[in-house]
């Protein structure tokens, strides 16, 4: 028995996956964007489940099913209202570094966008945590709850227009100096063999840049349609706004699993 213990002991020490899975689980981020998946999911099922109903005739497991998943997503929806309140002092501190101009872009335009986002997100954040004592917790008293909860999403709609309008203006910079680069590259390739070697390894790096600013650019596009479909601003398809949030947290749980594996290979 005690070798079993010391040989269990031993494999979850040091296997590669434990380890990825306590530095990805320790992030409020991580679990934020795994309870979001399960959220989401849960809505996408929800809406499947729903539609057949609807065509086929309800039956009790279906309705089962049904209440089920509304379940699963309303009690994932609360735990990460917990989870991020009080986030909005953090936003609304990034907010003033990027209005003295102390962190982010230099560019005026990047950093105003910037700007916008943090405080659309601040004020989203707040809303929410407000939401959470009214709604969950009954601390708090609010006057008109449901005006408050139309003021966060119109700021959250608000921030990602910021971020989708920030990541196509740093995709057409980002082209021009491409641009620029292999131009010089081609000039200086018959004379200069270190510098075109230079020239090379920066169009590399603008190329890093642009995927991640083109990922960015599809992951807010697609988080926009959360907030239109909740302001009722137009008609979108329920199933598509729970596949938009679904796939958005994948993509956030890829990203967060990429920097817990960095971690984990620093350590």
């Amino acid at each position: 028995m005690s070798n079993l213990v010391h040989l269990v002991v031993g494999t979850l020490d040091n296997s590669k996956a434990v380890a990825l899975y306590v530095q990805y689980a320790s992030t409020l981020v991580g679990r934020d964007k795994a309870c979001r998946f399960g959220q989401y999911l849960a809505r996408l099922l929800a809406y499947l489940v729903g539609r057949r109903l609807a065509t086929r005739g309800k039956n009790p497991t279906g309705v089962s099913w049904l209440a089920s998943l509304s379940k699963v997503q309303s009690a994932l929806g609360t735990t990460r209202k917990v989870m991020r309140s009080g986030k909005f002092v953090d936003f609304a501190r990034l907010f003033a570094r990027a209005l003295t101009g102390t962190q982010g872009p230099h560019d005026e335009v990047a950093r105003t966008l910037g700007a916008v986002h943090k405080a659309g997100m601040c004020i989203f954040m707040l809303a929410d945590t407000l939401g959470l004592l009214h709604n969950t917790m009954g601390l708090v008293r609010l006057r008109n709850a449901p005006r408050v909860a139309r003021l966060g999403q119109r700021a959250w709609m608000t921030a990602l227009v910021a971020q989708v309008i920030a990541a196509a203006y740093q995709l057409h910079n980002l082209r021009l100096r491409q641009a620029d680069l292999a131009r010089v590259r081609r000039h200086v390739m018959k004379t200069d063999a270190f510098g075109a070697s230079e020239c090379a390894v920066e169009e590399q790096a603008v190329s890093t840049q642009r995927a991640a600013a083109s990922r960015l650019l599809l992951q807010s596009a697609l988080d926009l349609t959360i907030p239109i479909k909740g302001l009722g601003l137009f008609d979108i398809n329920e199933g598509l706004v729970a596949l938009a949030g679904t796939v958005t947290s994948l993509m956030g749980i890829q990203d967060t699993l990429a920097k817990a594996s960095a971690a984990v290979s620093a350590s």
